[in-house]
């Protein structure tokens, strides 16, 4: 059992929503800890966007691992606006978003951050 944690995050407050880059290689249930305590952090937070970026995490996640990642974001960040989830192109699967918006919770995946950050912004330019 490893008891150091093998991640890093960073919480940035950028102009329309925040920004979290997680790195490394986490476990899953590291990982399930981290949107947890995202969650608790969040309540806080002056921005109910988020942009989490996971392109830095080199785990491996299985279809069931990833959809239950989307449960615990629906979970732990139900009061959040939008989520969006930036992930290597090759990495998109939706498991963990279906997963998110069958909950409840307004998760998008995406491979392209530009992308990401549109949809998170979008309902500004009404």
């Amino acid at each position: 059992m490893q008891s150091a944690m093998n991640f890093d995050v960073t919480i940035d407050a950028l102009r329309h929503f925040m920004r979290v880059t997680v790195s490394g290689a986490p476990a899953l249930d590291e990982l399930l800890s981290m949107i947890h305590l995202l969650g608790v952090e969040s309540e806080t937070w002056q921005e109910a966007k988020v942009l989490v970026d996971l392109r830095g995490v080199t785990t491996p996640f299985t279809r069931p691992e990833q959809f239950r990642i989307g449960e615990e974001a629906a979970a732990s960040l139900s009061h959040m606006d939008r989520i969006a989830s930036l992930v290597p192109p090759e990495r998109v699967t939706r498991v963990s978003e279906k997963a998110a918006r069958r909950n409840g919770t307004n998760v998008r995946v995406f491979g392209d951050e530009r992308a990401a950050v549109a949809w998170l912004v979008a309902d500004l330019a009404d």
